[in-house]
């Protein structure tokens, strides 16, 4: 069975109060729960635990940030930030979700 909850898999949440809000998984924790984070509401150094079951998983990994975390080199909130918003675009969101910085936040961070 092919593992779909990799670092730096694009995600969004199906349930709960960030229902709709993207994020890119950090790591896995056990077979049920990863940690997310969009840089913004949840940044690297306090992630999000979520249930896999909550998750709609997306084709599109960020090549930079799964890179870092293979090789345990550290990920900051702008490098998940750029990611977040560069993989957006290529999937075709029209508008951040709820949670993504706009361009002015990302310059002034």
């Amino acid at each position: 069975m092919k593992d779909y909850f990799t670092p730096g898999r694009l995600v969004s949440s199906t349930a709960g109060r960030d229902y709709g809000k993207f994020y890119l998984i950090l790591d896995r924790v056990n077979e049920t729960r990863v940690r997310v984070v969009n840089g913004a509401d949840r940044r690297v150094g306090g992630p999000k635990l979520k249930n896999v079951k909550h998750l709609k998983v997306y084709p599109l990994v960020a090549g930079d940030i799964a890179h870092k975390a293979s090789t345990g080199q550290r990920i900051t909130d702008l490098d998940v930030r750029r990611a977040l918003k560069e993989l957006l675009e290529t999937y075709g969101q029209a508008t951040p979700a709820p949670g993504i910085p706009s361009d002015e936040t990302l310059e002034h961070s």
